[in-house]
């Protein structure tokens, strides 16, 4: 584990009361080495850190920052905040090549669990994790970038990939975003981070960096400062507010100052008093201020709006007072000063390193034909509140300006879209097996994906901004021990110029989306490919592509439920529109004048029960020595229904629970299944073509 912390003098004794909690509860890990970016630092000082740390068989690893308003060539305003805390700007630089990964810790926190589990933490190829901070003010978010649907971390713990960060030239993108905004930003390095490094912040939970002040706020309250928020859940928050792993005295009720009440200052106490500098006084001349400040946070929990009417009034001014107090930084030069040649060059990011970046959420999207409204579905793709999202785009030969409009965003955002056409590419041809051409082509994307999570799309569909967030909640929730897990949702049904047609799309088509049994699945496909999201488990089974199958989204269906887990998301969270061009598109699907419209086309459904049955012979092919024994039973029933008679069909449907989502539906086909030679031939003609 390699901790570093940034700090000078007048912190010292903060870091030391940080460091010790950092050693007693990490006793059992067999390396822990700590690096200080160190201002003004007296000797005296760094002898009593390093005697510490010997107590413990740690070492202290000094970084000098100097001078660090050198580091800028342009002048900088850190509003009051002391100008070590840009120290971790320059991390990258600072520690060895040969170190890959560093915690960073603020001095004013307390460590008061093991990290193991923190340090090990899989940051799902983003740069950094960092800790949601959703009561920060609208307008510094908007300072920066950040819509009402984008996080806002906090950086005082960091937990930083510094291969990324190096490969990706974090440093100099940090530089150049604090320079386009004059050197001057609320929250100086922190602002800077959640601007420039929009997309490639993994969110941490709470637990790992609690503000003390939180403990007056409800989870509810946090939500409405922040719909982000919600993605961190209620659960998390309370075990965060009850058993934090790590304190962080964020806020003015500081542990050090005389008359202080901060409920979590007695672990401060502790750890400060195995420091050298036990039994120094805390900080007099503000204990009114303390008995005011634990009125409000009172305040908080009984009328929170208290403490927002505070806050805008008074926050703005409490941080003008907090940069007129200090000792006035001095600015030479304060207009920017020229961009040297070789800052600039450090500054650009590597070319190519962008592709090295592994995303945790990958969208797999098929074209075809698709310029009148695919831009539109690009655009609710790339406002999803989910960060870091990567769209790859596989496009089947469209002639009506799909590609340039592709081509278009790709150099708009090259860092999100890659083009990876399957045509182009001459692969996935599909030559000797029944499968649709859309379904060629997501199966190829498949092939090709990265994503730890992955959803597909349409390229008709308009996306709500919460979809992947919600997804992938409920996926969280889902996954079982590494086994294949698929979420879905339900959708809005919208004509070609998105007026509702329906609220609800299983309402639409009278389908019931907990029809997810392997029985079921094999008669009926309750999932819509643009509206699911899956694991990587499930992606590496559905990238092996069958010999035949009626659709990609229902054979993805069938291998969750079959191997793995089904959850359904029972809120609309897109827009399915219906245009007339679909491939599949929303139909009705219950009551007579279903069945009769069904009857008028007899050709067409009796082609939809040979698709069915060759993509369940494709299944036991593939899978079928994988299977559980009482599957395995049903599939082998299920492939029998085209032998028997009616009589017999109903009989083998009701003893196997072949049932779709109405009754009349189900009835039917032991009727309309027809009994077909073909079955059997075309399953023999396939065994010869394998031999």
């Amino acid at each position: 584990m390699n901790v570093v912390y940034a700090s000078n003098e007048k912190y010292v004794k903060h870091m030391a009361a940080s460091m010790v909690s950092l050693f007693e509860k990490n006793k059992r890990e067999k390396h822990l080495a700590v690096y200080v970016l160190a201002i003004g630092i007296t000797k005296r000082s760094r002898k009593l850190l390093e005697d510490m740390a010997g107590q413990y068989g740690r070492e202290i690893c000094w970084r000098e920052l100097g001078n660090i308003r050198e580091q800028f060539d342009f002048g900088v305003d850190t509003r009051g905040f002391d100008i070590s805390a840009m120290g971790r700007l320059f991390v990258g630089r600072l520690l060895p090549e040969n170190v890959k990964r560093a915690l960073y810790l603020d001095c004013d926190t307390v460590i008061a669990q093991p990290l193991g589990k923190l340090w090990r933490m899989d940051l799902r190829g983003n740069i950094l994790g960092a800790v949601r901070e959703p009561t920060i003010y609208q307008a510094v978010k908007q300072e920066i970038g950040l819509g009402e649907q984008d996080a806002y971390v906090n950086s005082g713990v960091l937990l930083i990939d510094l291969k990324r960060w190096r490969e990706s030239g974090a440093e100099g993108r940090l530089l150049d975003f604090y320079r386009e905004k004059n050197g001057s930003l609320f929250a100086c390095d922190q602002d800077t981070i959640n601007g420039a490094l929009k997309g490639e912040i993994f969110f941490l939970p709470p637990q790992y960096n609690f503000f003390t002040n939180y403990r007056y706020f409800s989870y509810r309250e946090l939500v409405r400062c922040s719909r982000t928020y919600q993605a961190v859940g209620k659960k998390a928050f309370m075990q965060a507010k009850k058993h934090p792993a790590v304190i962080h005295y964020a806020g003015d009720e500081r542990p050090w100052i005389a008359g202080n009440r901060n409920h979590y200052r007695r672990a401060y106490e502790l750890a400060l008093a195995r420091t050298p500098w036990a039994g120094q006084p805390k900080e007099e001349g503000r204990r009114w201020y303390m008995l005011a400040y634990h009125g409000m946070n009172y305040a908080t929990v009984v009328c929170p709006p208290v403490r927002r009417l505070i806050s805008r009034n008074f926050g703005m001014k409490a941080i003008e007072a907090r940069r007129q107090g200090q000792e006035k930084e001095t600015d030479t030069g304060r207009t920017e000063a020229k961009r040297t040649e070789a800052r600039g060059t450090a500054a650009r990011r590597p070319e190519g390193k962008e592709n090295l970046i592994k995303p945790q959420i990958e969208v797999l999207l098929a074209s075809f034909q698709g310029a009148v409204y695919i831009g539109e579905q690009l655009d609710s793709i790339l406002a999803q509140g989910v960060p870091g999202i990567r769209i790859l785009i596989s496009d089947d030969g469209s002639t009506d300006g799909t590609r340039e409009i592709l081509e278009r965003y790709q150099r708009e955002y090259p860092d999100r879209i890659f083009l990876k056409h399957r045509v182009k590419e001459g692969k996935s041809a599909g030559k000797g097996r029944q499968i649709p051409e859309p379904a060629m082509n997501f199966f190829w994307l498949l092939s090709q994906s990265e994503g730890d999570y992955v959803l597909l799309s349409d390229q008709d569909d308009v996306w709500h901004t919460q979809k992947a967030e919600i997804l992938l909640k409920r996926m969280k929730q889902t996954e079982n021990n590494g086994r294949p897990a698929l979420v879905f949702s339900d959708m809005e049904v919208v004509d070609a110029g998105l007026r509702r047609l329906s609220s609800s799309f299983f309402a639409y088509e009278r389908s019931n989306p907990d029809r997810v049994a392997f029985s079921e699945v094999l008669v009926e496909n309750p999932v819509t490919g643009g509206a699911l999201m899956m694991n990587k488990a499930l992606v590496q089974m559905a990238a092996k592509m069958p010999d035949a199958c009626f659709m990609h989204d229902w054979w993805i269906a069938l291998c969750a439920s079959c191997f793995g887990e089904i959850s359904c998301v029972k809120k609309p969270l897109s827009l399915y529109r219906q245009h007339g061009g679909n491939v599949l598109g929303a139909r009705k699907t219950d009551g007579l004048k279903a069945l009769q419209e069904r009857s008028r086309r007899g050709r067409q459904v009796e082609e939809n029960y040979r698709q069915m049955f060759l993509q369940a012979m494709a299944f036991e092919r593939m899978y079928g020595e994988e299977m559980g024994h009482a599957k395995r039973v049903v599939l082998e029933e299920f492939l029998r229904l085209p032998k028997k008679t009616p009589a017999g069909r109903l009989g083998s449907i009701v003893k196997n629970r072949f049932y779709k989502s109405s009754l009349l539906q189900t009835l039917a086909q032991s009727i309309t299944i027809p009994r077909l030679k073909s079955f059997k031939e075309q399953r023999t003609e396939r065994a010869i073509d394998e031999d």
